[in-house]
């Protein structure tokens, strides 16, 4: 049986007695919504004969108990967060707002995950986003707040887990949608293709840099244009950035064709990039806020779609670089995968597992 009271300090602290508790369970909430939330939760898993492990692992009856509203605001404050996790939890907070740490298991992982293919018909790859993002966020509140969580229940799920089971697919056909399923964009950009595209691009000589520096190094696009002066080394032929997508920093190395053609931008255009305090385009203001960075990689989006279009590169966009950029790196070097992976920044080797068979004919010298 749960109850809620209001504390004097404007808290509301919620009591749950049940015979499955070794103790009577005390847990304050900064609203009677998230109280009460929580109090159905765990009412109704006891209904069912299940007690949260979390539960029994604690001996102070006292309990405290988080949103997860309230974990990823602590996270989110205590960290340096990237700005695709960020957009990630901020688009799942609302849904997972009134769910607590207690009641966090495996079942409820594999629930969240079905939720978003049967629920909400999301692609795998979007699946695994969501999943990332908010599995980084739980990993820091084990290593922070242990005793608030126990255990990450997003880890124990299976390889594979955002793929749509047969089972699922019932279920979504049954809905009247479609089952989703991992699209690979493996767009190569031929050479008449660069051509032309060069060649559009040429009265646009920003834009120009902007599209051989992405297909030298790799590089995103956000990462391209957010570059200042301070993060180019050109005797060492080095780029660093820093807190890229998946948070990490690296350090990229320049072929001597984008080493060349940022030496000529850098010198060129001294006078302007000094006025914009060190910034090497005028694409961006250098407001470091999510909004405003997401308005200028959607303009300059629309200008390199509007571009190829105009080039009659039909079905490519700028992120198609990045691919074309690492298929490059396995086709004119001999770097292993963990050196490539450091320059592009891939976390995971399995992700460029699909670049091996660009070097099949390296191969070929080696069998009798």
């Amino acid at each position: 049986m749960a109850s809620i009271k209001q504390t004097p300090s404007g808290a509301f602290q919620l009591s749950i007695k049940n015979k499955l508790l070794p103790k009577t369970l005390w847990a304050t909430f900064d609203t009677h919504e998230q109280a009460e939330a929580y109090g159905r939760q765990l009412d109704a898993l006891l209904a069912q004969g299940i007690v949260p492990a979390a539960l029994l692992e604690r001996s102070n009856p006292a309990v405290e108990i988080w949103t997860v509203a309230r974990c990823v605001a602590e996270y989110l404050k205590n960290n340096s967060v990237p700005h695709s996790d960020i957009k990630l939890l901020d688009t799942m907070r609302p849904d997972l707002a009134l769910y607590a740490t207690g009641n966090l298991n495996y079942d409820w992982a594999e629930g969240w995950i079905r939720a978003m293919k049967r629920q909400q018909n999301l692609s795998p790859s979007t699946i695994r986003h969501r999943h990332g993002a908010l599995a980084r966020c739980f990993d820091w509140m084990l290593r922070k707040h242990p005793h608030i969580m126990a255990q990450n229940p997003l880890r124990l799920l299976k390889r594979g887990f955002a793929t749509y089971t047969n089972e699922d697919d019932r279920f979504v056909l049954a809905a009247g949608k479609k089952a989703k399923r991992d699209v690979e964009r493996d767009r190569r950009l031929d050479v008449d293709e660069e051509g032309r595209i060069r060649a559009q691009l040429q009265p646009q000589q920003e834009l120009l840099v902007l599209f051989v520096l992405a297909l030298e190094t790799a590089m995103r696009l956000r990462e391209c244009y957010t570059l200042s002066v301070d993060q180019v080394n050109l005797p060492k032929r080095t780029i660093y950035l820093e807190r890229t997508k998946n948070g990490d920093n690296r350090q990229v190395p320049l072929s001597s064709t984008a080493a060349l053609l940022l030496r000529g931008w850098m010198e060129s255009e001294s006078v302007a990039i000094k006025a914009r305090h060190g910034r090497l385009w005028l694409f961006w203001s250098g407001a470091p806020d999510p909004a405003a960075l997401d308005a200028v990689t959607s303009d300059l989006s629309t200008m390199y779609r509007n571009t190829f279009a105009r080039a009659q590169v039909v079905d490519f966009h700028f992120h198609d670089l990045r691919h074309e950029a690492t298929c490059r790196l396995y086709e004119k070097t001999a770097l292993s995968d963990v050196l490539i992976a450091k320059i592009t920044g891939h976390r995971s080797i399995r992700t460029l597992q699909r670049y091996a068979s660009l070097r099949g004919s390296d191969l070929a010298p080696h069998l009798w």
